[in-house]
């Protein structure tokens, strides 16, 4: 038997848009990003030349007012875009954003505790048969105890994996900064918008649009555009090297330092391509934005700590995250090795019986397992249809 569980670590059905030209599908994602990051990009390149013209600094209701508008306008722009090239293709902004669903159940183990006694057919294999029968084997012998069924991981758990892995993604771009301005004593254009609380609400609208704003073009537009295209397979490192392309320019204040958002966007579509969630990503970089604000607003020892704190407990969460798909992983293999060897079993016995109920003339079956080791029956690293994390 084989058993599939796309929630436990495969990639889900993405959808299935028309098939569209390469040069398409490039045409799209410029279509959107030129006038969603146009200015940006200039800014960014003004920023790299003089640092000091990112000193516009948020001090009152109006900056602030002024701050949210620009960043909402952007996103707007980005939204819309985005959603109109996908509709010409027959996807919907929920099928890009993906769903969290309940995993399938697992069927129940072909046999139960505590075990059922042998058939009369066929003796327990290594055992003296009784008068009459042949030695063999019967269903579950090579098991100490049948495996649990692999645990059903839903939706909170679909949502927190991708969450923290892109965290660890937006980390490692922050961990690169710090690591470049410290070994070149040399400080990025990045702005300073102050230290003033108009920072906390201005941060929290900032953050969403510039988290859906990005992410909603760079991974989710580009991967879906692109793989419209063809671009899958071994071809799918084309993806990666788009959304790059996409990602530095407007990140070009932070000098050579901005080759750092190579970790996080490749991570970011590695994710999505792996579960098809774009919700997680959108909110794990608008996570990172909104502490960076508040890090701002607070004093520098504080400001740090909320910096450290956050990368701490994304790292201890991708560790439990491996931890669990790695554990999930061995129960699958485990489960369905069970399954396949107590199916064999079964099929033997039927085999056997026919044979008997047939005559004596009949070929008999060798009283042996259909596998050399009756106690590991051969199996692939994976099960077939299963793909693991």
């Amino acid at each position: 038997m084989v058993i599939e569980d796309p929630i436990a670590g495969g990639q889900p059905e993405s959808p299935a848009p028309n098939r569209i030209p390469l040069r398409r599908a490039l045409g799209e994602i410029l279509a959107v990003y030129v006038p969603s990051f146009g200015l940006g990009i200039l800014s960014a390149l003004l920023l790299l030349h003089n640092p000091n013209l990112g000193d516009d600094q948020v001090t009152g209701p109006v900056t602030a007012l002024e701050e949210m508008l620009q960043y909402i306008m952007q996103a707007s722009v980005t939204i819309f875009g985005v959603a109109f090239f996908c509709l010409q293709r027959g996807v919907k902004l929920p099928q890009l954003f993906g769903k969290l669903v309940e995993p399938p159940q697992y069927p129940a183990a072909a046999y139960g505790m505590p075990y059922p006694p042998p058939p009369n057919l066929v003796a327990p294999y290594g055992t003296d048969p009784a008068p009459g029968q042949p030695g063999g084997y019967w269903p579950g012998y090579a098991y100490y105890m049948p495996p649990t069924p692999p645990t059903r991981r839903g939706r909170s758990w679909q949502f927190s994996r991708a969450y923290f892995v892109s965290m660890a993604g937006v980390l490692g771009f922050l961990l690169s900064v710090i690591i470049y301005t410290a070994v070149a004593h040399y400080q990025t254009g990045a702005p300073s918008e102050g230290t003033s609380l108009y920072l906390i609400p201005t941060g929290v609208v900032v953050a969403l649009a510039a988290g859906f704003g990005e992410e909603m073009l760079v991974t989710g537009l580009t991967v879906n555009a692109l793989e419209s295209a063809g671009v899958t397979g071994k071809r799918s490192w084309l993806i990666y090297v788009v959304a790059i392309c996409l990602r530095i320019p407007f990140h070009l204040y932070y000098g050579w330092a901005s080759l750092g958002v190579i970790i996080f966007t490749v991570v970011n579509i590695w994710v999505y391509r792996r579960w098809r969630l774009l919700w997680p990503i959108v909110l794990a970089h608008a996570t990172y934005d909104f502490v960076e604000y508040l890090a701002s607003v607070a004093p520098a020892a504080i400001g740090g700590l909320l910096i450290l704190g956050l990368g701490l407990a994304t790292l201890t969460m991708v560790i439990i995250v491996v931890c669990i798909e790695l554990s999930d992983r061995g129960a699958r293999r485990r489960y369905v090795q069970y399954t396949a060897a107590t199916e064999a079993a079964y099929a033997a016995q039927l085999a056997y019986a026919a044979q008997v109920a047939v005559g004596p003339t009949s070929p008999r079956l060798p009283p042996t397992p259909p596998y050399a080791d009756p106690v590991t029956p051969p199996m692939s690293e994976d099960p077939p249809g299963f793909s693991g994390p």
